[in-house]
């Protein structure tokens, strides 16, 4: 019995010594971009043509969600991310404060955008990319701000690194601070590497 526990044991060792170590890492990068998307039926003075879908946001201190109704809105979000997606073992997305309390919950919905290839100059109602399949929900809690959101699909199907991110809501309009007010989302990603 002794003689076999050896054996045992040796060839575990050798597998074990065989086998290329793996090493998990963390890193944390911002957005490299951002812009509210407004689509909405009803007039906006303040765009061009008063035709809210051709408002462009992407350099404007808060991001902004809202339900639905008149006024469909979402906050784009784009990353570029410095490991290859093939690496990744789990992304989350932190985003900043909540501009104002909410005296209610708020569900706060995620979705893959379909493209990254947009300018923050120039992205607006008509030419944003079209909201792919919800990869995350989250409940808010009244008077809370939102905790991480988990959103590995979308940081490993990345295109060169690159991918974006709709934040939305079900229940209620939110903001929170963008880029631009010195406060991007940040991407927390965990990722093997050899």
């Amino acid at each position: 019995m002794l003689f076999s526990n050896s054996i045992f044991v040796a060839v575990a060792i050798t597998l074990l010594a065989s086998v290329v170590p793996v090493y998990c890492a963390k890193i944390d990068t911002p957005a490299i971009k951002d812009s509210t998307i407004l689509r909405s039926t009803v007039s906006c003075a303040n765009c061009p043509e008063s035709n809210c879908y051709k408002c462009t946001l992407g350099h404007e201190q808060t991001l902004e969600a809202n339900t639905g109704g008149l006024a469909f809105i979402q906050s784009l979000i784009g990353f570029h991310m410095p490991v290859d997606a093939s690496q990744v073992t789990n992304c989350t997305i932190q985003i900043p404060a909540f501009t104002t309390q909410h005296e209610y919950p708020l569900t706060v919905v995620v979705s893959q955008a379909a493209a990254s290839d947009w300018d923050e100059d120039t992205v607006d109602g008509e030419n944003a990319p079209a909201p792919g399949n919800q990869i995350a929900e989250a409940e808010v809690p009244a008077f809370a701000n939102l905790g991480p959101v988990d959103i590995t699909p979308a940081c490993q199907s990345a295109v060169n690194g690159e991918f974006s991110v709709y934040f939305g809501s079900k229940t209620d309009h939110y903001k929170f601070w963008s880029k631009d007010s010195g406060n991007p989302a940040i991407l927390h990603i965990n990722y093997n590497e050899a």
